[in-house]
């Protein structure tokens, strides 16, 4: 035992005695690393990385926008009947690599369906909605021979024209490309008492399950239903609204020029010229109704606009309309009573302080008038806003060259008095009329009243402003 104790003691201090002097033994030499070489290069020499190429962030965003969903279209090349549309696809969309995946197949799906039923008309006025209830006869009946799918290629090209994004382009494309597809009439069975023709075409677009799959299709159909509502709030919808304005400017241009030509060929041939004239010069008929679209429209979307007040803007007025023309074209309607299809109606009328009321219907078909059926003033009968801003531009330059407007009875920023019209058998009747002087018109109130007939005191007895408030209720 003693043996046994005594080895393994001597073991472990031999042990000791190793470990204690480890530190002044050699120490193995490590093997030599290669050494790394580094590349140096001034930052200017690397600049080239991102000066050589300028990508902007809205042009980049394509990269990642839904990339996923963009890369997996299956549509072959389509072929159209119309070589207006072959030729769309062809320059605008067929090269283009940021129309790609679900919109490019909805785009397509949309070229097919205005080659195949697109050659209706491109005007509608069946609902109580439709804003262009509110053309006259003769422009409905020019546009009535424009197809639709030519009117919404033109709108087309003129929003592609405008975008300056290009990762926006293909919403672009998808929105002029539908915005007038609830005009195709095989869609108004099922779907026109839903509302006007562009809730019919969100409702079409919200039925395409490739639609609803986009992240951003409520930002589609706020453009696609509101492009006739006089408010808008987005750049999309401003957008396809200018572009819509602009291919009725074109077409109502051609159109006219189209009428000029047949007149001069038929009066240098000596036949039939009393036709030409005819059909030359419109006949200023009264709007196919004088009832605006109703402001509370069907909200079948669940997002539509309920109801506008809408503040008319400024804008440069056509040098076509001439001011001391526009008055004395009213002035000749001055306390005349006219045989209607609706009956004997008056359309500008003075009272005995010197005021002259005129209703706007009558305004704006003396600016047509005086413009000498220009484009830009009949385009603008199918886009309320601008109909607005026109006549609101005419009667303020005529107020501050004229001192014509009647500002006391006015809010700043309209040119509409809500009044109420007293006839002769005490009935009181509420109207926006716009409150001119006397004075404007070189007349004195007193010459104005010697000239009223009996008939026209019987329908006008007196005119009184609701109250000295008015300014909150002047926008129409």
């Amino acid at each position: 035992m003693n043996a046994t104790l005594l080895g393994i003691s001597a073991t472990v201090g031999i042990g000791f005695a190793i470990y204690g002097t480890r530190k002044w033994l050699p120490k193995e030499t490590p093997e030599p690393q290669e050494e790394k070489q580094f590349e140096v290069a001034k930052l200017a020499e690397l600049s080239h990385l991102w000066k050589d190429r300028e990508v902007q962030i809205k042009d980049a965003a394509n990269l990642w926008r839904e990339q996923s969903q963009e890369n997996n279209s299956a549509t072959p090349r389509p072929s159209f009947t119309h070589t207006e549309i072959e030729r769309f696809f062809s320059e605008m969309i067929e090269h283009r690599s940021s129309i790609n995946g679900i919109r490019r197949d909805l785009i397509i799906w949309l070229l097919n369906l205005l080659d195949k039923e697109g050659d209706c008309p491109s005007v509608v006025r069946k609902h109580k909605d439709e804003a262009e209830r509110i053309y006259s006869e003769d422009s409905y009946a020019m546009l009535e021979a424009v197809p639709l799918y030519r009117h919404t290629l033109t709108v087309a090209r003129n929003f592609i024209a405008k975008a300056d994004q290009e990762a926006l382009l293909a919403d672009i494309i998808l929105i002029a490309l539908a915005h007038d597809i609830g005009k195709i009439p095989s869609y108004h069975d099922g779907m026109y008492s839903s509302g006007d023709h562009p809730i019919i075409a969100g409702l079409i677009l919200n039925g395409i399950p490739e639609f609803v799959s986009l992240p951003n299709k409520e930002d589609i159909l706020r453009a696609v239903t509101g492009h006739h509502l006089m408010k808008s709030d987005n750049i999309l919808t401003d957008g396809l609204k200018q572009s819509d304005h602009e291919a009725r400017q074109s077409e109502l241009s051609a159109l006219y020029l189209k009428m000029r030509e047949q007149k001069n060929r038929r009066t240098e041939n000596g036949v039939d010229t009393q036709f030409a004239a005819e059909e030359m010069e419109p006949t200023f008929a009264r709007p196919a109704t004088t009832e605006l679209p109703s402001a509370e429209r069907a909200d079948p979307l669940g997002f539509a606009l309920a109801k506008e007040k809408y503040t008319p803007q400024l804008i440069n007025i056509p040098e076509c309309i001439d001011p001391d023309a526009v008055i004395e074209s009213l002035k000749n309607r001055i306390n005349v009573v006219e045989s209607t299809p609706k009956g004997d109606q008056w359309s500008v009328v003075s009272m005995p302080n010197g005021v002259i009321y005129v209703n706007p219907d009558a305004l704006w078909e003396t600016i047509k008038e005086v413009s000498n059926y220009d484009p830009l003033v009949y385009a603008s009968e199918g886009f309320e806003a601008e109909k607005r801003n026109l006549m609101h531009s005419v009667i303020t330059e005529l107020a501050r060259t004229k001192q014509a407007l009647a500002t006391e009875y006015v809010a700043d920023g309209y040119y509409t008095s809500k009044v109420s019209i007293i006839t002769g058998g005490g009935k009181r009747l509420s109207h926006l009329l716009i409150p001119l002087t006397a004075q404007s018109f070189g007349v004195t109130a007193s010459e104005l009243e010697e000239q009223k007939s009996a008939q026209l005191k019987r329908m006008v007895k007196d005119i009184k402003h609701k109250n000295k408030e008015v300014e909150q209720c002047v926008g129409r």
